[in-house]
């Protein structure tokens, strides 16, 4: 390239990175133990792309895990990839709290106290639960081989992050045995097998749709035996935002598609992801130009990425489309609200912070039953 020829025309270009989010909206987490002897090259959490590669890890066909992971796999849309995170031996510190080990077995590995039927003392999931809970990537949970208890403890955790989970139930005794029923992020389905792992199949089927373009309700799910219920029985579950697997006109379904606080599934995935989406544009914003002004041209550049993300949620089917009322008059999905720079003050453009931005949005929704009334005539 001619020298002379980049003094008379200076011409420079960069290629720009895209901000990479590291949210993922279509990825489960599954906790349980480890395999006998620690597995092979095992670490406490890892991914796995198929149910060989959990296989070749250690876990054998009997383990909770492994069946876990095959209602994963089993599905028709097989997931990419799943995550597991392992129960990790109780370290000094818990030890101390109260738990008992063995004399003269603190230094022996996982595999020297299975080998010689050393009880091993792990943490509880909720410790798992809270140790994993900041790593990026995964979005469901779902617990292998957890009891009651164990599941109230990480609803609880859940509740304060935005994650969902998900759990299994076998016994038709309603309440549920929890500590609170009113959880928005965890969500329980009726099934007659716990071996089957109904809630991992039922997060990977819908987690194989993108957020807002799904209901929870009427999907199918493979290796999943249906519970036989009553009218009865499936009015009390309803009552108790309990969901459940049974069949219908020849075909196995879910129904309901709630979380225990009695909102739906989709509604609060969607919304989730309505805000990751929202923050990412508008971080990525300030990433690519040298400054947004705090004029009226540097609100309209925030505006444009509420727009866009509301579009985006559109598109997704989780907002609603622009509709006309009964007088002809538009209804819009959605509006977006900003301020005018001049309207701010002072004290306002000091801080740099830009405050006042609203938007107001119809979820699209889904319909579940029909009500339908008609006249036969001669």
């Amino acid at each position: 390239m001619s020298e002379i020829l980049d003094r008379i025309v200076n011409c420079n270009i960069s290629i720009e990175k895209p901000v990479m989010d590291s949210a993922s909206f279509g990825t489960i987490l599954i906790i349980g133990d480890a395999p006998p002897g620690g597995g092979n090259d095992l670490r406490p959490v890892d991914r796995y792309t198929s149910l060989a590669e959990v296989k070749d890890a250690g876990w054998e066909e009997q383990s909770e895990i492994y069946k876990a992971a095959r209602a994963a796999f089993l599905q028709e849309h097989k997931p990419e990839l799943i995550y597991i995170a392992v129960r990790q031996e109780k370290t000094a510190e818990n030890e101390a709290s109260g738990s008992e080990q063995e004399e003269g077995t603190e230094d022996l590995t996982q595999a020297d106290r299975a080998e010689t039927g050393t009880k091993i003392s792990l943490e509880k999931f909720s410790d798992t639960v809270n140790r994993v809970i900041g790593m990026p990537g995964w979005y469901g949970l779902a617990l292998a081989g957890a009891d009651t208890a164990d599941c109230d403890e990480v609803a609880y955790i859940i509740e304060s992050t935005e994650k969902l989970f998900a759990f299994s139930i076998q016994s038709k005794e309603l309440p549920l045995k929890l500590s609170r029923t009113d959880y928005l992020r965890t969500f329980a389905i009726y099934v007659e097998s716990a071996e089957e792992y109904a809630h991992v199949a039922w997060l990977t089927e819908c987690f194989s749709y993108a957020p807002g373009s799904e209901t929870w309700a009427y999907k199918m799910l493979s290796g999943i035996t249906p519970a036989e219920l009553t009218t009865r029985e499936m009015g009390r579950f309803d009552e108790a935002n309990v969901n459940y697997y049974t069949s219908c006109a020849n075909k196995d379904i879910t129904l309901q598609g709630k979380v225990l606080g009695g909102e739906w599934i989709d509604v609060i995935r969607f919304r989730d992801w309505l805000k990751n989406e929202m923050q990412i544009r508008i971080f990525s914003l300030f990433v690519q130009y040298p400054k947004v002004p705090y004029l009226d041209s540097g609100i309209t550049l925030v505006e444009n990425q509420m727009r866009a993300t509301l579009q985006a949620g559109q598109e997704a089917g989780g907002i609603a489309e622009t509709e006309f009322n009964e007088d002809g008059e538009p209804v819009e999905g959605f509006t977006v609200k900003v301020p005018k720079a001049s309207s701010l003050s002072v004290a306002q453009r000091a801080s740099r912070k830009l405050t006042g931005c609203s938007y107001t949005a119809r979820l699209a929704g889904a319909i579940h039953a029909v009500e339908i009334k008609g006249n036969l005539v001669f």
